[in-house]
């Protein structure tokens, strides 16, 4: 019995793992270049469902090519976290299909409509998300760190106990955790102001069914170089182009 839409070659498709620092790009596997020679496209379109997206090709000096301006986008618009796997459709010059599935290895489920904040507090998310943190100032009684879903950024505000001589340590937000798949201790290095690289440890811990993570060795030096105090405002961003899944990069600015 014949298909009624013949499947195309399996050679026309590939899939990605997404990894650290795949928010703001995504390398194409070098195996698939052969099947891209000869278009020097600089623009590509992703196609998902009904819609689709826009994004710019970067090539970089050594050939690799990757999608660039638009990945991020798509990325917020989808809720793509680290451990999910995208599966592309190669459709002719830089176009391509593109089919979500979570970690578990099933299809991607997002929001129904009815359950989407509504237009205009979207518009703001959107905006805020764009810098990977929601622009609100920490102060009084809110949380000490903010973290938005899906983000490699977070912002926490210097507590007491950040700066004190004995066993000071930093808490790590669970979605900035959940999101770049930071699930068991490691190693990671800091770089603030400064300019040093402090190399710290990430400690994993489990409070009944709430997973926590915080900095701790490491972070006294961290703070001390960097002249942190109580009331300080910090980012800690991911550094994309450091970071992979045997390292973890973190830049941290100080408002």
């Amino acid at each position: 019995m014949q298909s009624s839409s013949p499947e195309l070659p399996i050679s026309r498709r590939f899939f990605k793992v997404m990894v650290p620092g795949f928010h703001s790009k995504l390398t194409i596997p070098p195996a698939f270049f052969p099947k891209l020679k000869g278009d020097k496209s600089e623009k590509g379109t992703i196609i998902k469902g009904k819609d689709t997206w826009n994004v710019e090709i970067n090539r970089s000096k050594k050939g690799i090519i990757s999608f660039d301006k638009g990945w991020e986008e798509f990325v917020q618009n989808h809720d793509l976290r680290v451990g999910d796997f995208a599966v592309f459709e190669h459709l002719g010059n830089m176009s391509f299909s593109i089919t979500l599935l979570d970690s578990t290895g099933c299809d991607k489920k997002l929001l129904e409509k009815s359950e989407h904040v509504p237009s205009q507090e979207k518009k703001k998310k959107v905006k805020s998300a764009q810098s990977g943190i929601e622009k609100r100032k920490v102060e009084g009684d809110q949380p000490h760190y903010q973290c938005m879903k899906g983000s490699s950024e977070f912002t926490a505000r210097i507590k007491e106990y950040n700066v004190r001589k004995r066993s000071p340590y930093m808490h790590i937000p669970t979605e900035f955790c959940q999101s770049n798949a930071l699930f068991q201790n490691t190693t990671m290095t800091l770089t603030g102001p400064s300019g040093k690289s402090c190399p710290v440890s990430l400690r994993i811990c489990n409070g009944g069914k709430t997973l926590y993570a915080c900095i701790t060795r490491g972070w006294h030096d961290f703070f001390s170089s960097n002249k942190l105090k109580v009331g300080d405002v910090c980012i800690f961003q991911l550094d994309c182009s450091k970071s992979d899944s045997n390292s973890i990069a973190i830049n941290v600015r100080v408002l």
